[in-house]
């Protein structure tokens, strides 16, 4: 292995800077203290800064917590023949794996180092447009710009007369199916190098042998209630509006006569009991061995890593898209082609096979959504669904018939072929939060322990109104915009759109009523008068 390093103190600067701009103290939970970068800053520094690179080979990481983070969303559901389609609530589950509070900085770090390398990279090459997340070289650009020059390549298709289609493919389970072998191939092409340095290889091995803990089953085994010993906390100091937690690590809420005094007793009683998991795979013989493929998702490397490894990829689509006239794009595992709608197959079938043959990866036909553009029967471009054919794994087109309406979704937003929207899964999950915040509030208002007869509506017009200054209305309401200057002062192209302006329109008002009725409800539930609003 080369001995080349990443650290230099120009480079360490740029990332406390980036560190400090916004920084808090972050308190999720885990094995180690709280870390305090901007008192302690130089801990990590002594590591990664190391002339002998001795410091970070033999750092020990800690086993990341893994939790499992459901979103609730609607989807389309595609109905029988004789039924047309809808919209149900459905759950999706992500795993999330977080590093230690002292870990996180040293990936952090990396991540910063090796992502300036990386975009350097795509930039050389020429391939830069094509990637659109988890980058700090966008300009400011956002999922609005993204999904609006998307938008835009359609509508210059339309309007140049060629029928074109967008092709939405997802990667199944991208981060636990990322091939380590592959990884660190495309980590030594960013960087330039023919073997990882070593302290970079530190840094890949622990993100590719890596163990955790998973949360639920820590706390199972300890009988804790997290949400009751914070309650009971906020109980303890009802006076202070973000009253301190009661712990500062998940070891110190677990008995020490049981487990031991220090850290290291407590990991190994963990790791006696079973209770950390090594990224591991049965093989043929269907014995446990370390796995050749995953990384955790959710450390500050994992992002990064993600784009790093399609690197090849990412240049061999553009490229070829340069010269058989398609668009591609990717933000992440979500793959975009727009394209002649005759090439559909021929070039979905081409990335498939790419990615599955030289990535190990699997993008599902299932969830391979092909939207079509062309004329209705009034003539007016419209957007119109394939069917998948099973047999030959083939997508083919339908009549232009009214049943046969699908928008396109991408980034958030829907497409139509006229008319851009806020995807009707965002908003059906902003109402359910703002209800929910709507009948705490209330509820507050109408406890025993409240200080005043008033329901105070400051923190729910913050969070969902467009009075707020960082929420989902106030996005909304800048994509519905010709033009908006973002939280950094910046001039931003919005999506001109008037329909984001009437699906939001009605949004204070529902708000108003919504405080108005649980009011009313919860002062009858209590035989009491109303408070104030």
């Amino acid at each position: 292995m080369l001995m080349k390093k990443l650290f230099s103190n120009e480079l360490w600067s740029r990332y406390v800077e980036k560190v400090e701009e916004d920084f808090h103290l972050k308190t999720y939970p885990h094995f180690d203290p709280y870390f305090d970068f901007s008192r302690f800053k130089d801990k990590v520094k002594s590591i990664i800064s190391d002339p002998s690179l001795t410091a970070i080979k033999t750092h020990g990481f800690i086993p990341f917590v893994k939790t499992i983070q459901k979103t609730p969303r609607y989807r389309w559901q595609e109905g029988e023949e004789e039924k047309a389609g809808y919209y149900a609530l459905e759950t999706k589950s992500r795993p999330i794996s977080f590093a230690s509070h002292f870990d996180t900085y040293i990936y952090g770090f990396y991540s910063f180092a090796i992502n300036q390398l990386y975009q350097e990279y795509i930039h050389s090459n020429g391939f830069q447009e094509v990637i659109l997340a988890y980058r700090d070289d966008l300009n400011g650009k956002c999922n609005i710009q993204f999904a609006k020059e998307a938008f835009d390549e359609i509508k210059l298709m339309i309007n140049s007369g060629i029928e074109c289609s967008a092709v939405a493919l997802d990667i199944k389970g991208y981060f636990d199916n990322i091939d380590h072998a592959i990884l660190k191939k495309m980590w030594c092409k960013v960087i330039d190098v023919d073997d990882l340095p070593l302290d970079q290889y530190a840094i890949f091995r622990s993100l590719t042998k890596y163990s955790y803990v998973n949360l639920s089953t820590f706390l199972k085994h300890f009988n804790i209630n997290l949400l009751k010993i914070e309650k009971d906390q906020r109980k303890k100091y009802k006076e202070r509006k973000n009253p301190p937690k009661s712990y500062k690590s998940l070891f110190d809420i677990i008995p020490d006569d049981t487990c031991g005094n220090s850290f290291n007793e407590k990991m190994e009683y963990l790791r006696k009991r079973k209770l950390v998991t090594i990224n591991s795979r049965m093989n043929a013989e269907k014995k446990r061995v370390l796995s050749n493929k995953g990384i955790p998702q959710g450390s500050a490397m994992s992002a990064l890593l993600s784009n790093i490894y399609l690197l090849d990829f990412d240049r061999q689509i553009f490229e070829k898209g340069q010269k058989e006239d398609f668009v591609y794009r990717r933000y992440c595992d979500d793959i975009l082609i727009i394209c002649h709608s005759g090439e559909v197959n021929k070039i979905k079938a081409y990335i498939v096979n790419l990615i599955s043959n030289d990535y190990k990866l699997v993008i599902q036909d299932k969830k391979t959504e092909v939207i079509d553009f062309k004329s209705s029967k009034n003539g007016m471009i419209r957007s119109y669904k394939r069917n998948h054919n099973e047999e030959l794994k083939t997508f083919d087109p339908l009549p232009n018939d009214d049943k046969n309406f699908k928008n396109l979704q991408y980034l958030g937003f829907e497409f139509n072929g006229q008319d851009i929207f806020i995807r009707p899964g965002s908003l059906s999950r902003y109402f359910r939060k703002m209800k929910a915040r709507v009948v705490k509030t209330v509820s507050m208002a109408y406890s025993p322990n409240s200080k005043s007869d008033r329901i105070f509506k400051q923190q729910m017009y913050s969070r969902y109104s467009h009075f707020g200054r960082r929420n989902f209305l106030t996005y909304a309401k800048n994509a519905s915009k010709k033009y908006y200057t973002n939280s950094k002062g910046e001039r931003k192209e919005g999506m001109d759109s008037s329909a984001i302006r009437k699906q939001i329109a009605a949004h204070m008002r529902i708000l108003q009523q919504e405080i108005q009725k649980t009011s009313n409800q919860r002062a009858t539930q209590k035989g009491v008068s109303k408070v104030k609003s």
